[in-house]
Protein backbone atom coordinates (compact mmCIF):
# COMPACT_ATOMS: atom_id res chain seq x y z
CA UNK A 1 0.00 0.00 0.00
CA UNK A 2 2.81 2.33 1.15
CA UNK A 3 4.66 1.45 -3.14
CA UNK A 4 1.42 3.14 -3.94
CA UNK A 5 1.07 6.27 -2.31
CA UNK A 6 5.10 6.89 -2.84
CA UNK A 7 4.66 6.33 -6.69
CA UNK A 8 1.79 8.94 -6.50
CA UNK A 9 3.65 11.33 -4.24
CA UNK A 10 6.22 11.27 -7.00
CA UNK A 11 4.02 11.50 -9.72
CA UNK A 12 2.85 15.12 -8.32
CA UNK A 13 5.93 15.50 -7.62
CA UNK A 14 7.19 16.03 -10.46
CA UNK A 15 4.15 17.03 -12.27
CA UNK A 16 4.26 20.25 -9.98
CA UNK A 17 7.86 20.43 -11.10
CA UNK A 18 6.78 20.34 -14.59
CA UNK A 19 4.25 23.07 -14.51
CA UNK A 20 6.73 25.35 -12.06
CA UNK A 21 10.00 25.04 -15.18
CA UNK A 22 6.86 25.94 -17.57
CA UNK A 23 6.05 29.30 -16.10
CA UNK A 24 9.46 30.00 -16.02
CA UNK A 25 10.30 29.12 -19.35
CA UNK A 26 7.45 31.29 -20.12
CA UNK A 27 8.36 34.37 -18.23
CA UNK A 28 11.73 34.24 -19.77
CA UNK A 29 10.45 34.16 -23.07
CA UNK A 30 7.85 36.76 -22.43
CA UNK A 31 11.14 39.26 -21.10
CA UNK A 32 13.11 38.29 -24.27
CA UNK A 33 9.95 39.27 -26.18
CA UNK A 34 9.19 42.53 -24.42
CA UNK A 35 5.85 41.84 -26.08
CA UNK A 36 3.48 39.12 -25.93
CA UNK A 37 1.51 40.13 -29.22
CA UNK A 38 -1.74 42.03 -28.46
CA UNK A 39 0.26 45.38 -28.42
CA UNK A 40 -1.64 47.86 -30.63
CA UNK A 41 0.29 48.94 -34.09
CA UNK A 42 1.10 52.48 -33.58
CA UNK A 43 -0.27 53.57 -37.22
CA UNK A 44 -3.49 51.30 -36.80
CA UNK A 45 -2.66 48.90 -38.78
CA UNK A 46 -4.29 45.25 -37.66
CA UNK A 47 -3.88 42.15 -40.22
CA UNK A 48 -4.90 38.63 -40.65
CA UNK A 49 -3.22 35.82 -42.62
CA UNK A 50 -5.37 33.79 -45.14
CA UNK A 51 -4.45 30.65 -46.39
CA UNK A 52 -5.19 30.48 -50.22
CA UNK A 53 -4.79 32.59 -53.40
CA UNK A 54 -4.77 36.42 -53.09
CA UNK A 55 -5.82 37.19 -56.35
CA UNK A 56 -9.16 35.44 -55.47
CA UNK A 57 -9.49 37.25 -52.00
CA UNK A 58 -10.70 40.56 -53.89
CA UNK A 59 -12.63 38.73 -56.75
CA UNK A 60 -15.01 40.73 -58.89
CA UNK A 61 -13.41 44.24 -57.94
CA UNK A 62 -14.46 43.15 -53.68
CA UNK A 63 -13.47 41.68 -50.74
CA UNK A 64 -15.83 38.94 -49.08
CA UNK A 65 -18.49 40.72 -47.47
CA UNK A 66 -17.68 41.29 -44.17
CA UNK A 67 -14.52 43.20 -45.06
CA UNK A 68 -16.33 44.72 -47.78
CA UNK A 69 -19.24 46.38 -45.46
CA UNK A 70 -16.13 48.45 -44.33
CA UNK A 71 -14.34 48.16 -47.25
CA UNK A 72 -14.40 52.68 -48.02
CA UNK A 73 -13.87 53.35 -44.90
CA UNK A 74 -10.20 51.37 -44.70
CA UNK A 75 -6.74 51.30 -46.31
CA UNK A 76 -6.33 47.57 -47.04
CA UNK A 77 -2.77 46.16 -47.93
CA UNK A 78 -2.23 42.49 -49.26
CA UNK A 79 1.51 41.20 -49.16
CA UNK A 80 2.90 37.63 -49.53
CA UNK A 81 2.99 35.44 -46.14
CA UNK A 82 6.07 34.31 -44.73
CA UNK A 83 6.76 31.09 -45.97
CA UNK A 84 4.96 31.49 -49.09
CA UNK A 85 1.74 30.60 -46.99
CA UNK A 86 -1.12 32.26 -48.05
CA UNK A 87 -1.26 36.17 -47.75
CA UNK A 88 -1.73 38.86 -45.11
CA UNK A 89 -4.38 41.26 -45.26
CA UNK A 90 -3.41 44.27 -43.01
CA UNK A 91 -6.29 47.32 -42.81
CA UNK A 92 -6.58 50.19 -40.96
CA UNK A 93 -9.16 53.03 -40.46
CA UNK A 94 -8.36 56.38 -42.83
CA UNK A 95 -7.85 59.38 -41.11
CA UNK A 96 -10.41 61.46 -40.45
CA UNK A 97 -13.55 58.67 -41.38
CA UNK A 98 -15.72 57.11 -39.25
CA UNK A 99 -16.72 53.65 -38.98
CA UNK A 100 -20.38 52.53 -39.52
CA UNK A 101 -21.46 51.10 -36.39
CA UNK A 102 -22.06 50.46 -33.09
CA UNK A 103 -19.34 50.57 -30.44
CA UNK A 104 -15.96 50.68 -30.96
CA UNK A 105 -14.21 50.83 -34.43
CA UNK A 106 -11.09 48.67 -33.99
CA UNK A 107 -13.36 46.04 -32.41
CA UNK A 108 -15.14 46.45 -35.70
CA UNK A 109 -12.35 45.77 -37.83
CA UNK A 110 -10.82 43.60 -36.34
CA UNK A 111 -14.27 41.52 -36.41
CA UNK A 112 -14.36 42.54 -40.16
CA UNK A 113 -10.79 41.12 -40.59
CA UNK A 114 -11.39 37.71 -38.68
CA UNK A 115 -14.77 37.06 -40.49
CA UNK A 116 -13.73 38.06 -43.73
CA UNK A 117 -10.65 35.16 -43.70
CA UNK A 118 -13.45 32.47 -42.34
CA UNK A 119 -15.58 33.35 -45.05
CA UNK A 120 -13.01 33.18 -47.93
CA UNK A 121 -11.27 29.89 -46.29
CA UNK A 122 -14.41 28.04 -45.22
CA UNK A 123 -17.53 30.09 -47.36
CA UNK A 124 -18.86 30.95 -43.78
CA UNK A 125 -18.04 32.91 -40.53
CA UNK A 126 -17.68 29.85 -38.19
CA UNK A 127 -20.19 30.11 -34.97
CA UNK A 128 -19.32 27.85 -31.55
CA UNK A 129 -23.10 29.09 -30.08
CA UNK A 130 -25.66 27.43 -30.34
CA UNK A 131 -24.17 24.53 -29.22
CA UNK A 132 -25.87 21.51 -31.71
CA UNK A 133 -25.22 19.37 -28.38
CA UNK A 134 -27.46 21.55 -26.43
CA UNK A 135 -26.69 23.00 -23.06
CA UNK A 136 -23.51 22.63 -21.16
CA UNK A 137 -24.35 22.60 -17.20
CA UNK A 138 -22.88 25.33 -15.49
CA UNK A 139 -19.68 24.29 -13.94
CA UNK A 140 -16.48 26.01 -13.36
CA UNK A 141 -14.61 24.76 -16.76
CA UNK A 142 -17.53 25.11 -18.55
CA UNK A 143 -17.86 28.41 -17.19
CA UNK A 144 -14.36 29.38 -18.43
CA UNK A 145 -14.94 27.90 -22.26
CA UNK A 146 -18.16 30.11 -22.17
CA UNK A 147 -16.39 32.97 -20.83
CA UNK A 148 -13.62 32.21 -23.83
CA UNK A 149 -16.68 32.03 -26.25
CA UNK A 150 -17.86 34.97 -25.54
CA UNK A 151 -14.70 36.89 -25.60
CA UNK A 152 -13.21 35.31 -28.44
CA UNK A 153 -14.13 38.03 -31.18
CA UNK A 154 -12.54 40.85 -28.70
CA UNK A 155 -8.91 41.86 -28.23
CA UNK A 156 -5.79 39.71 -28.71
CA UNK A 157 -4.47 37.65 -31.36
CA UNK A 158 -6.50 37.56 -34.80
Amino acid sequence: MADKADKAAVAVGLGAAGVAAGLVARSLVKKDRGSDGDAAHPEGWKAVTVLGDAEEFRSGGEYPEPLQRLAASLEIRIDPAPGDEGFEVHARIRQGVDVDGDGDPNAALRAALRDAKQVFETGEVLRATPRPHGKRPHTLLGGAVDEAEDDAKGEGVL
